[in-house]
């Protein structure tokens, strides 16, 4: 099985406004492709929180020059597509944010199978006082040097799936139908 791990950081807490990408494909475990990527926001969604700066350590000045999402979503969604099942930590916050950003572009039709690893490490580690994701990570012997870092993160969601296998209930579908 080839899972995808897909992780988004943002400027403010407005729906689509994705700062950075990163994605990996693993397969049995080993990656096989990873991608990251430095977004500048859609220009209605595209002033920096000092909070969120603090948090991933991205500032405007950092993606002056970078691609817009619309530049970079061929490749991301070619990987995404490509893949058995995406793995999203707290899955809800990236697809609200990947599906805010599709409509701001009108982008094509897109759909995918996808898991949150947060979810599945809740049912698959109970004992855990945390479920953040470099907790969990830890857990499984997998460390995170930088968290926050979207490919790190990406890395490390697909490696908690790798590692728990994938609950057949837990499967869920991501359809973006494109505007009309």
């Amino acid at each position: 099985m080839i899972l995808a791990g897909l992780d988004f950081e943002t400027a403010n807490p407005c729906n689509g406004s994705i700062c950075a990408a990163g994605a990996t494909l693993l397969m049995d475990g080993q990656s096989i492709a990873e991608r990251e990527w430095l977004i500048r926001p859609h220009p209605t969604r595209n002033r920096f929180f000092p909070g969120f700066i603090a948090i991933h350590g991205i500032y405007p000045e950092d993606v002056r020059e970078a691609p817009e999402f619309w530049e970079i979503w061929p490749s991301l969604a070619e990987l995404l597509v490509s893949a058995d099942c995406v793995i999203i930590h707290n899955a809800s916050f990236d697809l609200r944010h990947l599906r805010a950003v599709l409509e701001l572009y009108a982008a094509p039709p897109v759909s995918f199978s996808y898991a949150c690893s947060l979810q599945i490490s809740r049912r698959c580690f109970p004992q855990l006082r945390s479920h953040s994701l470099d907790c969990v990570a830890a857990h499984i012997g997998h460390h995170v040097r930088h968290h926050h870092n979207a490919l790190e993160d990406a890395i490390a969601c697909a490696k908690i799936v790798a590692c728990t296998g994938l609950p057949s209930d837990c499967l869920r579908q991501f359809v973006y139908a494109g505007t009309l």
